[in-house]
């Protein structure tokens, strides 16, 4: 059935168990090496279970696919896979930690499927997931991917307790409802929002998936989600109380940063006050989700704005992001040159598949953080913005409008809007502030921020699985 003969399988648990009878906690990411939230989940749940579990005999396993979306060289060993946590996100794994490497991790990838796509993912997920228990199953299997279709494997057919750590659901009430209503989005194409009978064919075809997809979510014996948005959904859906566990956030690095902005003309050479141009940053991957267009639009509308003044004038827009594949680098070529159509080219920069250190000194330099997404499942992002010192404009939906962006008894910590309209308003309103004034409000989220730090959600990540019975 697959390549792994007995006798390498019997090597693999040989390899992962070492000398010692003890627990394994397999951790279940093909995905990784994509740089982002998802993968800093990752090695802060390895981090936590190797903390909370020290001076037992626990060992922890993580099933790597043999590339990442965006073609980085797999991980080869566990010394790998522990210098890549210290490198992107900081976070200190202790050795030992085996890596099983998988073949068919392009199985489970979207665009493996042009039509079907939710369900040839979930199809080719249960074979990579059949693929990873086949050659090593764990005492504890942890998915923090969202590949709901290996939790009855795992559970049933090899006997581990299934934890899973979910950052979206695979199917929403809301994406049905959006099919139901016609609404064209990135999810909907113009073929099924334009068609009655179409769009009815994709609602029946959600709402079976929905189906399925609860019973395998109900195989879980832990069921953690990110957010209230998710949440509500998971819950609806798997008919379980799950429990929020914030994902962790570069809170306690970037809180280091100065809440004052230097002084800075569009080049990032210091200037006079006069001169200085206020910048708005908007970190994410050029995915379509990210609704980068929203952002575009809405910039030239401020440019636009009868009360045009030389802060207006001088605004810099510096999106900040990577690219996982083919895709993703069209994507941003056609906004590079959306740019240039409108004449934005001198106030919008980009800076794409930079260092975390470039990351990091765009976001010392911003005053204001920009996040366009609809229902976004959580938004770390939004979160960094609000460490850093940046005050956060994100769309009024998801996880920044439920769980992030609250106001404070002495006032705001950030905005949300929900149209090309109220993004470019809530935008001339920042700008046109007075400094301190947008300093008082950045001292109110960098304080909000510290709720999602990694401490917190080691944590809360640590409290699931004991109260679970899982450790």
């Amino acid at each position: 059935m697959f390549k792994t003969s007995a006798k390498q399988r019997r090597r693999v648990r040989g390899v992962v168990r070492g000398a010692g009878r003890g627990r394994v906690i397999g951790f279940y990411h093909p995905s990784g090496g994509d740089g982002g939230g998802g993968e800093r989940v990752l090695f802060a749940a390895i981090a936590a279970a190797q903390r909370a579990t020290e001076g037992r005999d626990v060992t922890c396993c993580v099933y790597a696919g043999a590339t990442s979306a965006r073609g980085d060289e797999p991980v080869e060993d566990g010394d790998e896979l522990i210098a890549r946590a210290r490198e992107r996100f900081g976070i200190e794994l202790r050795a030992p930690i085996n890596v099983i490497r998988l073949t068919r991790e392009r199985w489970a990838r979207a665009e493996t499927y042009k039509r079907c796509t939710i369900l040839g993912q979930f199809i080719g997920g249960a074979w990579l997931g059949l693929e990873a228990l086949w050659t090593f199953a764990p005492d504890v299997f942890v998915d923090t991917v969202g590949h709901a279709a290996t939790y009855p494997i795992a559970r049933y057919l090899f006997g581990c307790q299934t934890v899973a750590y979910v950052h979206y659901p695979t199917v929403s009430r809301d994406m049905i409802a959006r099919v139901e209503s016609g609404r064209l989005m990135y999810n909907n194409s113009r073929l099924f929002a334009s068609s009655k009978f179409l769009s009815g064919l994709k609602v029946l075809y959600y709402r079976a998936f929905a189906v399925v997809y609860g019973w395998c979510g109900r195989s879980c014996k832990c069921v953690m989600v990110n957010s209230s948005w998710t949440k509500s959904h998971i819950d609806a859906l798997w008919r379980v109380d799950s429990r929020v566990v914030y994902p962790p956030c570069n809170v306690e690095d970037l809180s280091k940063l100065p809440l004052t902005r230097p002084r800075l003309n569009a080049r990032g050479t210091p200037v006079k006050k006069d001169k200085s141009s206020i910048r708005v940053v908007s970190v994410g991957q050029f995915r379509p989700e990210k609704a980068h267009v929203v952002q575009i639009a809405a910039w030239k509308a401020l440019k636009k704005f009868k009360t045009l003044s030389s802060k207006i004038e001088n605004a810099i827009l510096v999106f900040v992001g990577g690219c996982r594949d083919e895709a993703d680098r069209e994507r941003l070529a056609d906004l590079q040159q959306s740019v240039k159509d409108l004449e934005l080219q001198d106030s919008v920069q980009f800076h794409v598949d930079v260092s975390y250190d470039e990351v990091k000194r765009e976001l010392s330099r911003a005053s204001i953080g920009l996040h366009s997404m609809i229902d976004e499942h959580f938004g770390i992002c939004v979160v960094e913005y609000m460490a850093a010192g940046a005050v956060p404009v994100a769309h009024a939906s998801g996880g920044p409008f439920l769980d992030i962006i609250r106001d404070q008894h002495d006032g705001p910590t950030g905005f949300t809007a929900d149209s090309v309209a109220t993004f470019a308003e809530t935008l001339e309103h920042l700008l046109l502030m007075r400094r301190t004034e947008r300093e008082e409000i950045s001292a109110r989220a960098r304080a909000r921020s510290d709720i999602f730090s990694e401490t917190e959600f080691n944590s809360n990540f640590i409290d699931s699985l004991v109260n679970s019975g899982v450790l």
